[in-house]
């Protein structure tokens, strides 16, 4: 019995006690509060969990390495600390937003810390070893993961806080100045198809012209052939395809140079000379293949020359006064359609092919003599399609100022006298190839330039002929006198037409707005575009764009001339022209380079302030634009001042004009070249300009940085500026980096 009962009695003492209270056990009641605290949304739950709260949560996490990976429990690598946050990291880590915490660049699966820039002394390390990141514990992982989640949780969208700062956005590489140009073109692309404007250009605009330069062995001496002396060059032409120059003189000979700038042949030895005029040569011209060269002379008459044997194969004298210009036509039909123009106020358009009688007045070249190796070309009477009689007929007002317009065109230099009232016509240029059967004309009289086409027929000596449009003077001309065009010049697209005018002004026109409204005569779709009717009203045309100005450049007689290089093979384009400053002048006429002096003036061109009109519209149209407008920029305009030397009064004009287009004036002269006025000048096929002047020179300018900085910064020590020229770009153009600082 006893061992039983202690049996029974030895489970009894090895359980542990139990304590009851004696309370029955319920379900829990719902109070207010806590129905309250159960229904509340989570966006109105305090942000500040009670610390029983956050306890329950650290035991209870579901994600305990979503925000830290921290070591297994059993791995032997525990934390290194295990001090709780600082301050400052706890008002971080409970002020966090969501979408600020995914934008953290520091990787959320990093068991360190990141660094704080506060964490860095002067020399970029970490200022010491208490401030290396650690590895937090499980608890913390788990305790800032937690609050993290739930502060997520808990905030709505609505109730984010906004941060003050803007939101800063990366500038494209076009925004960034130089330095994002350059690496933009490293990189390749650009930001938008098709050409795109570079606001801020990787290079100054006098790049494109200080490179030029002139030695003493590129200077010819134009020397007289008659007798002792020197004779005046008039004219020069170039060559398309080789590297000669023609240059046409006041004794009527032609001599070809050439500026290749071979030793052993430099261009002041003369390649070939002959005898074309018996008078002085006022223009020339090359056919495209350079086998054809054209003359205008002052004996009334003009040539085309065969340059293999120099000897004329036609000639064309339907002019009664001295030939002003002569221009091949481009196209299907070059070599053997070309025009010409006269003090006569009349413009030919010549078709070799066609027949004509026998001319018996060609005296064969000297010295050259017939056999089976040479034969002459039996030279025939030029055949003239279209003449275009008054061509540029004055109107009542010019009538009414010629007296004091001055002597204007005269004939000058051994040329023959023109007809009584006739209106030069000083200049012309065709169209490009698809548009060739388009010719454009200038004067003397004023500033208007003349569309026509050639294959409506004028033979009429009586009747005025019809342009296809015609574009009116700048309205600064019509406060104060006309002035005559002199030359006109294509940019190498062809979408600018240059003119050099008698103001001191080179004018740029749009050529796709010659004619304003329906133009079928512009079409380059059709093979044969459609021909417009015959004595057809003049359509207006657009007036001038811009203009070119520089206190070097003044043409003060229609012999200064203009010239562009077309841009290729690297070369930029270049507008030259030249002077009575005893210069040529050079333009860069990339519009990326004076884009600010464009800007507000090119947007405000519109049908009511544009010289547009023609006749008596002229004067209505240029009074009401010679108000300036509003919004046009201060640094588009500028001052006209009468500066023609060989006008009447010759006392100093205070009269000024206001200029309703912009005005640039960034150009480079070269200087010390000539000394006398340069007129004509021309660039070879390798992108050389050769300048004729009244010193009897002949010059022809190079491009070489070393050669050009050397003559402008050398000095006169020793003679190194002798017979020399140089772009003048200013003094501290060639000076180093090391000297700016």
């Amino acid at each position: 019995m006893e061992s039983s009962s202690a049996a029974e009695e030895s489970p009894r003492l090895l359980s542990p006690p139990r304590h009851s209270n004696g309370k029955e056990r319920r379900n829990p009641s719902i109070t207010p509060r806590k129905f309250k605290r159960f229904f509340t949304p989570r966006n109105r739950v305090p942000s500040n969990p009670s610390p029983a709260r956050k306890a329950l949560r650290e035991l209870a996490a579901p994600a305990v390495n979503h925000r830290y990976q921290t070591p297994a429990p059993s791995s032997p690598l525990g934390p290194l600390l295990e001090e709780p946050l600082r301050h400052e990291d706890a008002e971080l880590q409970s002020d966090r937003q969501s979408k600020r915490r995914k934008c953290h660049h520091t990787p959320d699966s990093s068991p360190c810390r990141p660094y704080r820039q506060s964490d860095f002394n002067d020399g970029g390390l970490p200022s010491s070893t208490a401030d290396r990141p650690e590895l937090l514990s499980p608890l913390m992982s788990m305790s800032s993961s937690q609050v993290a989640m739930d502060t997520d949780e808990e905030h709505s969208e609505d109730d984010l806080p906004c941060d003050p700062r803007p939101i800063r956005r990366l500038a494209p590489l076009t925004s960034r100045g130089l330095t994002g140009h350059l690496a933009q073109r490293q990189l390749g692309g650009m930001p938008r198809a098709g050409r795109s404007y570079m606001s801020f250009p990787t290079s100054d605009w006098r790049m494109e012209t200080a490179d030029f330069y002139s030695r003493p062995n590129d200077v010819h001496s134009c020397v007289s052939h008659d007798g002792p002396g020197r004779c005046i060059p008039f004219c020069v032409a170039t060559c398309n395809k080789s590297s000669l120059a023609a240059v046409g003189d006041e004794e009527g000979r032609v001599r070809l140079l050439e500026s290749a700038g071979d030793a052993s042949e430099p261009f002041s030895n003369i390649h070939m000379c002959f005898q074309a005029h018996s008078n002085a040569i006022i223009d020339l011209d090359f056919s495209d293949d350079d086998y054809l060269l054209a003359t205008a002379s002052g004996d009334q008459t003009g040539r085309v020359i065969d340059m293999m044997t120099q000897s004329p194969v036609a000639l064309l004298q339907h002019h009664t006064a001295s030939l002003k210009q002569v221009r091949f036509q481009p196209g299907k039909a070059n070599s053997s359609v070309l025009a010409t123009s006269s003090r006569d106020g009349s413009v030919q358009i010549w078709d070799l092919r066609c027949t004509g009688g026998p001319v018996q007045d060609i005296s064969p070249p000297e010295e050259r003599e017939t056999s089976l190796r040479y034969r002459r070309p039996q030279p025939k009477q030029g055949c003239a399609v279209n003449s275009l009689y008054h061509a540029h007929a004055r109107t009542s007002r010019q009538v009414r100022q010629a007296p004091s317009l001055g002597p204007g065109d005269t004939p000058s230099r051994a040329e023959l006298p023109s007809r009584i009232g006739g209106v030069s016509v000083t200049a012309l240029q065709f169209l490009p190839a698809g548009q060739e059967h388009l010719l454009l004309t200038a004067c003397e009289a004023d500033a208007s330039i003349k569309l026509w086409d050639i294959r409506a027929i004028h033979t009429s000596r009586q009747k005025v002929p019809s342009p296809v449009s015609a574009t009116a003077p700048p309205a600064s001309h019509s406060h104060w006198r006309p002035f005559g065009i002199s030359s006109l010049a294509l940019g190498t697209d062809a979408a600018r037409l240059y003119a050099l005018c008698k103001d001191n002004t080179v004018y740029a026109y749009s050529t796709a707005h010659l004619v304003l409204g329906h133009a079928p005569e512009l079409s380059t779709r059709a093979p044969d575009p459609p021909r417009r009717r015959h004595n057809a009203v003049p359509q207006p045309g657009l007036g001038p764009l811009y203009g070119f100005r520089h206190p070097a450049f003044h043409a003060t007689s229609f012999y200064i001339k203009c010239a562009v290089r077309p841009a290729r093979d690297g070369r930029g384009e270049l507008l030259a022209v030249g002077s009575n400053d005893s210069c040529a002048v050079l333009f860069p006429t990339q519009e990326r380079y004076f884009r600010d002096d464009l800007t507000g003036a090119m947007g405000n061109l519109s049908l009511e302030n544009s010289t547009i009109a023609t006749g008596d519209a002229a004067a209505s149209s240029s009074s009401s634009s010679s108000n300036p407008h509003p919004a046009r920029p201060s640094s588009a305009r500028g001052t006209l001042a009468r500066a023609n030397s060989s006008s009447s009064g010759g006392g100093a004009v205070s009269t000024r004009t206001t200029d309703d287009i912009p005005i640039v004036r960034h150009g480079t002269p070269l200087v010390r070249g000539h000394d006398r006025e340069v007129g004509a000048l021309a660039w070879t096929s390798a992108g050389k300009l050769v300048t004729v002047g009244d010193d009897y020179l002949i010059r022809c300018w190079g491009e070489g940085r070393a050669d050009a900085a050397d003559l402008r910064t050398g000095g006169e020590t020793g003679g190194r500026r002798w017979g020399c020229g140089w772009a003048d770009v200013g003094e501290g153009w060639d000076a180093s980096d090391d000297e700016e600082d």
